[in-house]
């Protein structure tokens, strides 16, 4: 019987860190609104430094509405490279949802108290998410160079007689193009989680392909 690893003193106390500057910077910025809460406002309530706060998030923003997105890990790569799949769109479609971050606001405890803190702030204040285009265009690259691969290593997946870079481009474009407006969507719907999220997004994927005439995917 396999024993289940426990986390370290250590990364305890890091996660504890983490959490009591997302909760204090949520809170404040719900009180009083973005631009009136400074790091050093965070730092206070949470009872840390502010090179403590830049060794967890690097501003402000990130401590307010979290990463938006995160970049493919090796095993995700190697799993979605070595198989065939039956349907790569539903299947990319899978991997970009997963990667667009955590949107489960039903979590129990502050986990889940600073999940729908953070749904209201974008809310409020949705030039918030245009700051984190940066980050979200490598991670959209990441993505197009993945499928790229995928169509090199299993040419028979393609749709196109486009070479793999167009038609990888192609459909992270539009798979890109159903998160933002599923993630609108769901913004809407009070108490919404991961599963609502995915629906959110397939619904506008659907739309897209309906509006070209095309059948749902």
């Amino acid at each position: 019987m396999d024993i289940e690893e426990q986390p370290s003193l250590r990364e305890i106390k890091r996660q504890k860190t983490l959490e009591a500057i997302e909760d204090n910077a949520t809170r404040l910025i719900l009180e009083r609104g973005f631009d009136n809460v400074t790091v050093e406002d965070i730092c206070a309530e949470a009872g840390i430094s502010k090179r403590t706060f830049f060794n967890y998030v690097e501003s402000k923003e990130i401590a307010a509405i979290g990463r938006s997105v995160r970049f493919p890990e090796e095993q995700e790569r190697e799993d979605f490279l070595s198989t065939q799949h039956e349907d790569v769109l539903e299947t990319a479609f899978d991997l970009v949802v997963k990667l667009f971050g955590n949107h489960d606001s039903s979590t129990a405890g502050i986990a889940g108290v600073i999940l729908r803190r953070r749904k209201e702030i974008r809310s409020r204040h949705p030039q918030l998410a245009l700051q984190h285009f940066a980050t979200f265009h490598q991670a959209r690259a990441e993505l197009e160079e993945l499928l790229s691969d995928y169509f090199v290593r299993w040419p028979n997946s393609q749709r196109l007689d486009d070479p793999p870079k167009v038609e990888a481009i192609a459909i992270i474009g539009v798979l890109i193009t159903s998160m933002f407006q599923g993630s609108r969507e769901w913004h809407e719907k009070p108490g919404a989680d991961q599963n609502d999220f995915r629906d959110c997004c397939q619904k506008a994927l659907n739309n897209i392909f309906l509006l070209k005439g095309g059948a749902p995917q």
